[in-house]
Parts: structure tokens; C-alpha cells; sequence
């Protein structure tokens, strides 16, 4: 594991935006460190965006999906008499498992609040319209937008009026983040990078329809070559650069793809890729200042080597931390 000094984790500390950025800071860091779960835990736990709602709700409440999302509201929450699942039966942490079908037969069932403890954006999303069909009063326990979840993503405006966003979308896998920053930013101009061919191919179809979209073959990376590459036949987005791999992808350095092309917003999810992306980067980070939104739990020395280097680039920088899963994976490091 690569080190770092006092003085690099205070630079870092001095220049995350919010307490809650500071806070998960601190408990990823010890994570790295030391690889204790308990640090995951409590972030999971603390920033839960239903966690005020869950301490002052004083009505009857349950939750909806018995997985390891409910496991850990419930050991830390605790008060459902039941938890709701369309697929499992008996019980969850000592809390009984009842069926939809049997919860929309009890008299009061519109009384309860329901908190969706599922993780799966797209499954909890369709979980929620369902509910809500019901006319059930619906909370999400984890997770906000991930890639687009601060305040001062929702609108970007200049004096004249609307500023034209161009969003690097570096990990594409199946286009869906592209989606999201066209559906939010319609005037906004995408360069997509996914160096997996299948999922190429794949995120090319998914995105066929929106003219603003250029989609290249390539993995980012600090020089221009072909490198080995490791697919993952259980999970596609856990395809990553490795020298076990045994096919090959072309890398390119973002600096020579899109050379003086404006980019305003950046996002990297690359499987451990990222220090040496943003390497490749640095031409347009100095000069065009854009948002990043960096994934920062591939690797335990990701916590000081990515946010170190984007000061290095830009000290004006501000950071923010967020969280997005049930587990140690989906740590943002927002650079605004």
C-alpha cells in the first residue's frame, strides 16, 4: 500500500465542503487502514437519508425487502412489527417476513410508513411506483442519486440563462449514468467511454437515440496503449484493467481524445482506474476546471492518491463524500 503523510490527509481534511463529508471521510480512511467493517457500518447507519425520519416517525411504520439492506436497518432501527417481501418467508433479525398481498389485507395498511430498504436503484425506483400505486407513504433508506446527488448539481445556469453541460462518462457499462445526465441537462453534450467491447456495443444501442452522445471503445488511463483486461462473467461492472486479464482494450489518455473539446463534468467508475485516468486528465482538470464525481473505494490508498492529486492539479478545489451502498463499495469523492 502506498503511504502518505500527516500533512496530505490534513490538506484533504481542510478541503471537504460539509460535516457529513468529513465524517464518512474519517471512517473510510480507518477502513483503509485497518479494513474494519464497523467503519462501513456506522457510515451506512449515520447518513442514511430516512435516519431523521426513522428517529422522530412516532406512527406505525414497517419496511419493504428482507435483504441485507433490512438486516442492517432493523439491527440499528429496529421498531417494524414486520418487514414486507414479495419472495421470502419467516423472519428477519427476529422481525416476521409477511407477503405484500397479506400486508394490503390489514385494515390500517394505509396508516404505515413504508421505508424501501432494497439497494438497486432501478429495482427500489420500481418498488417505490408500485407502493406508491397503493397510496402508501414511501421513504427510501438508502442511497441518494449517485454521480448527481449535491445540491448544486440540480441547476447550472450562467447570466444568459441555461449553461451548456459536457459530461465525460468514463465506465459507461450499459449507458445508463449518460441517460441520467441527458434526462437532467436535455441540452447537454456527452462523451462516453466504455473499453469492454460487448458492453460497447451495448451502450452504443442504449444511447442510439440522443444525438448528444460520442461514444468511444477506450478505457481512460494515463498513456495510449493496449492493456491486459479481466472480465467478470458473474458481473459486468466488475470488468477491470489487470494484468491477469486475458483479453485486451484500448486506453487512451482523455487529454488526446477530446484535446480542447469544452468539458464541464466528469465522472470515473473504473474498477481501480481512476488515479491513473485523472492522470490522463490533467490538461483538461487545470484548464477547464470541471466537476468530478470519482468513485474512491477500489483501492484502500484511493482515499489520499485521488483527492491528493486532484489538489495538486487545482487547489480551489472543494470535496464532498458520499455513500451509496450496504456495503464497503460506492464511495463518491465530489470535486466542485
Amino acid at each position: 500500500m502506498n503511504t502518505f503523510t500527516p500533512e496530505q490527509i490534513k490538506r484533504i481534511y481542510q478541503a471537504l465542503g460539509d460535516d457529513e463529508s468529513r465524517d464518512i471521510y474519517k471512517h473510510r480512511l480507518m477502513f483503509s487502514l485497518f479494513g474494519e467493517r464497523k467503519e462501513i457500518s456506522d457510515i451506512i447507519y449515520e447518513h442514511s437519508p430516512a435516519k431523521d425520519l426513522l428517529k422522530s416517525h412516532n406512527g406505525k411504520m414497517c419496511y419493504y425487502g428482507a435483504g441485507a439492506g433490512a438486516s442492517w436497518i432493523v439491527r440499528y432501527n429496529g421498531r417494524a412489527p414486520f418487514v414486507i417481501d414479495k419472495y421470502k418467508t419467516g423472519t428477519i433479525e427476529g422481525i416476521l417476513i409477511i407477503s405484500l398481498d397479506e400486508f394490503l389485507k390489514l385494515p390500517d395498511y394505509k396508516e404505515y410508513l413504508v421505508v424501501v430498504t432494497v439497494g438497486k436503484e432501478k429495482i427500489r425506483d420500481e418498488i417505490q411506483r408500485e407502493l406508491e400505486s397503493y397510496g402508501l407513504h414511501v421513504v427510501n433508506a438508502y442511497y441518494g442519486l449517485q454521480y448527481f446527488d449535491l445540491q448544486c448539481f440540480d441547476f447550472l445556469k450562467d447570466k444568459e440563462g441555461e449553461k451548456k453541460e459536457f459530461f465525460v462518462d468514463a465506465g459507461a457499462l450499459d449507458g445508463g449514468t449518460t441517460k441520467i445526465f441527458l434526462e437532467r441537462y436535455p441540452g447537454g453534450h456527452a462523451y462516453v467511454f466504455e473499453p469492454n467491447l460487448k458492453q460497447f456495443e451495448i451502450t452504443k444501442a442504449a444511447l442510439a437515440g440522443y444525438k448528444e452522445t460520442e461514444v468511444f471503445p477506450y478505457g481512460l488511463f494515463d498513456e495510449n496503449r493496449q492493456i491486459s483486461f479481466e472480465e467478470c462473467e458473474t458481473d459486468a461492472g466488475s470488468a477491470k484493467v489487470s494484468e491477469k486479464g486475458t483479453e485486451t482494450v484500448d486506453v487512451r489518455k482523455l487529454d488526446d481524445v477530446l484535446r480542447d473539446n469544452p468539458v464541464t463534468f466528469i465522472k470515473m467508475d473504473i474498477e481501480g482506474s481512476e488515479l491513473a485516468a485523472l492522470k490522463g486528465a490533467e490538461h483538461i482538470i487545470r484548464t477547464q476546471k470541471p466537476k468530478l464525481a470519482i468513485c474512491i473505494y477500489h483501492k484502500p490508498e484511493d482515499m489520499w492518491e485521488i483527492p491528493s492529486l486532484i489538489l495538486e492539479y487545482n487547489p480551489e478545489y472543494k470535496f464532498y463524500i458520499r455513500h451509496y451502498s450496504i456495503s464497503y463499495t460506492e464511495t463518491v469523492l465530489y470535486a466542485l
